[in-house]
């Protein structure tokens, strides 16, 4: 664990780091079927060839969810 180190001039710079603002809740994958089929074809291939490449959204894709190429 980190040494904690305490300012020599007694002040709290907590509070300008921590917001009130409420965090979203679980993102999950509901209504993203082309990130999802993509991250499937990208997880696929890395098991297959272990390639790390980057895989990218391909017109096919695109058309395969009924977007626009």
């Amino acid at each position: 664990m980190a040494e904690r180190k305490r300012s020599n001039d007694g002040t709290q710079e907590t509070e300008k780091f921590v917001s009130d603002t409420e965090t979203p809740s679980q993102g999950g994958r509901a209504g993203g079927d082309l990130q999802k089929d993509v991250g499937t074809q990208d997880a696929e291939r890395r098991a297959e060839k272990g390639d790390d490449g980057i895989t990218r959204v391909t017109g096919e894709d695109k058309r395969n969810h009924g977007e626009a190429s």
